[in-house]
């Protein structure tokens, strides 16, 4: 497994050889993150953020503007992120977990105010099909699996985009709202 950190506003990766690499670039004032699996085209990631402006007070992924990579004693290796928009304060987990064969990927924002939106959108690099509350893939090396964790929902845009979202928008504020996903590599 190979990881690289750096200055920031660097690229970084985590690599975990057949489960995957992801990436982060730097994109006007915030980190974008990419998947590339193994026998896929590098140049063609299987799944991309799609990020919004500066100016976008309820952004459609997190901003991320600060991104660190994290190796526990037990093994594990986390990229967490952080950024800010708007009111919105919004954070995430990047988890490679060899024993589920894939990786978990955790999101929040916490808000004063009621958002309008939140969730994460992707572009594909591949087709999707549908399965419950996942997605699946088969135009890379191995079958991968995209699947929204409870209570969060995942859904395909007109546009072939993949949304995942949190299950609700908060009630009352000031809030946390969280929304994840474990995107899995079967042989």
């Amino acid at each position: 497994m190979t990881k690289t950190t750096g200055r920031p506003h660097e690229p970084m990766h985590l690599d975990a050889g057949r489960l995957g690499r992801v990436e982060f670039h730097w994109t006007g004032d915030r980190y974008r993150h990419q998947w590339v699996f193994p026998g896929g085209d590098p140049s063609s990631p299987v799944l991309a953020t799609v990020e919004s402006t500066a100016e976008a007070i309820w952004p459609i992924s997190p901003p991320l503007q600060q991104v660190h990579l994290q190796s526990f004693d037990d093994g594990r290796e986390v990229i967490f992120g952080v950024g800010m928009s708007g009111r919105g304060h919004w954070s995430a987990s990047f988890t490679m977990v060899p024993e589920l064969n894939g990786w978990i990927v955790e999101f929040a924002c916490r808000s004063p105010l009621m958002p309008e939106r939140l969730g994460c959108v992707y572009q594909t690099g591949c087709p999707w099909l549908p399965h419950e509350n996942s997605w699946h893939c088969e135009s890379v090396a191995s079958k991968l699996i995209f699947e929204a964790i409870s209570p969060s929902t995942l859904g395909l845009e007109a546009d072939g985009r993949l949304l995942l979202a949190p299950g609700a928008l908060p009630s009352a504020t000031p809030s946390t709202t969280q929304w994840a996903y474990r995107l899995k590599v079967l042989a």
